[in-house]
């Protein structure tokens, strides 16, 4: 990626998290990326180009980290404990990351062709699922299911530990969010 492109990528993202995106110009974007309006349109032909662009590289960049780190776990469950982990993580890092994801995924700004795409970089975390459930370490559940209230619980944490910044124990309500969330994914027999 040239750096004047990764410049209004990182100026976009700041702006639609800080102001969204119908406050956000594009005369704005180029300001604080420090290049010239025309500039911006040699690399995306619209502002929904833009979003869209960011979308599908925030998520791709995010789904990367993730599935480099599963490389290093043992069993389904510690794959899916690390994949928690790193998420939190990777969110802490990349707040303004985060906060776009939060705002925008259900955006209509967002593309359906944008979010497939994304969506795409995420397989490895649906092949794990399904494989867990063949293998009867989860209740048997729709795995698009099952990764939609992984998410949903994964944004929740995210956003409690993001707005209660002083937490004395920040990691244990990470590891407490994780063991609610994959107890409720067990076979009964494995609850008890």
């Amino acid at each position: 990626m040239s750096e004047k492109r990764e410049r209004i990528i990182d100026a976009a993202l700041r702006l639609f998290c800080q102001n969204g995106f119908q406050h956000t110009s594009t005369a704005a974007i180029s300001k604080e990326a420090g290049v010239a309006t025309g500039t911006l349109f040699l690399y995306f032909k619209s502002k929904d180009e833009l979003i869209n662009s960011l979308y599908i590289e925030a998520k791709n960049d995010f789904a990367a980290y993730l599935k480099q780190s599963l490389a290093t776990a043992g069993n389904i469950e510690e794959q899916l404990r690390l994949c928690w982990q790193q998420a939190t993580a990777w969110a802490l890092a990349h707040p303004f990351h985060f906060r776009f994801f939060s705002m925008f995924s259900n955006s209509p700004f967002i593309t359906r062709l944008s979010k497939d795409e994304a969506a795409s970089s995420f397989h490895f975390l649906q092949d794990l699922v399904e494989k867990g459930i063949r293998e009867k370490e989860f209740i048997p559940i729709e795995p698009t299911f099952f990764i939609s209230l992984f998410n949903g619980q994964l944004q929740a944490t995210l956003t409690y530990i993001t707005q209660h910044t002083r937490l004395p124990n920040q990691q244990g309500v990470i590891n407490q969010a994780f063991t609610l969330f994959i107890k409720s994914m067990k076979p009964i027999s494995d609850k008890v």
